[in-house]
């Protein structure tokens, strides 16, 4: 079953945040994920290192969603002709932009998207085949974009939205960091939510931590991005550090 299906089908997922543009860190930080978020906004991979994510993750039978920097309908073509599952927009704001935004990632007669990646026809030749598995994602990150979710969740060809929490906190004047943004978003959040209830689509967020991840599940958001590697790797090793501390602190030439 397709992600767009499993989407669709009001699934909970779960997926891996590959911010470090690492194909091999991919490989050992998807195991288990129902999917793959392969950031390019804020980072800077070159396209050769996004295909080979797009090749890693289709070796693993793990859709990839490309985060994507720009609307630009050119360049989400490219993304997606990477092989990537599908694509994840920020600072979508407008119905119009959506509508634009979703003519590019479907072949015609859905869309206007090009043909001619000879990296997709060798996945899946069948056009129609690929329409029915594209994901698109618009991120909710503006009070403009706050105040059309509903509409813009009801724009067929979209899969859900994503909530952009940090943007969002910063654009309302609430930012203090990204782990917190989301405890100032609280009716917003609930707003999204009801926009992608009422046309049948996902609502989806990135969970920096146990405590969020588990908050927004019960809340109901289905499409869940369970953080970024460089947090889980930092993370993971200022634990070993603590741990490393406290053991020359228990050693006997340290004691009294």
């Amino acid at each position: 079953m397709y992600l767009k299906e499993r989407l669709a089908a009001r699934e909970y997922l779960i997926g891996a945040g590959i911010y470090s543009n690492s194909p091999e860190l991919l490989e050992w930080a998807v195991v288990g994920m129902d999917w793959i978020w392969w950031e390019t906004q804020h980072t800077h991979p070159d396209w050769q290192t996004t295909v080979s994510a797009a090749r890693a993750a289709a070796a693993l039978r793990i859709p990839l969603l490309v985060r994507s920097w720009t609307a630009d309908g050119d360049t989400i073509e490219r993304l997606l002709d990477t092989g990537a599952e599908g694509i994840i927009v920020p600072l979508v704001d407008t119905v119009e932009q959506t509508k634009r935004l979703v003519s590019r990632c479907y072949y015609p007669p859905l869309g206007k998207r090009s043909v001619g990646s000879i990296r997709t026809e060798r996945m899946e030749a069948d056009l129609n085949e690929w329409n029915r598995r594209i994901v698109v994602i618009p991120m909710i990150e503006t009070p403009e974009a706050l105040e059309n979710a509903e509409r813009i969740a009801a724009v067929n060809g979209v899969d859900g939205l994503l909530a952009g929490t940090s943007d969002l906190a910063l654009r309302l004047g609430r930012y203090t960091d990204p782990y917190s943004a989301h405890l100032r978003l609280k009716d917003e959040l609930q707003h999204i939510l009801k926009a992608c209830e009422k046309s049948g689509k996902a609502a989806g967020v990135i969970t920096l931590s146990e405590e969020a991840l588990q908050a927004r599940i019960a809340e109901g958001y289905r499409l869940i991005c369970a953080g970024m590697d460089v947090d889980h790797v930092e993370a993971s090793f200022k634990r070993m550090k603590g741990v490393f501390d406290l053991a020359l602190r228990k050693l006997p030439e340290n004691d009294g």
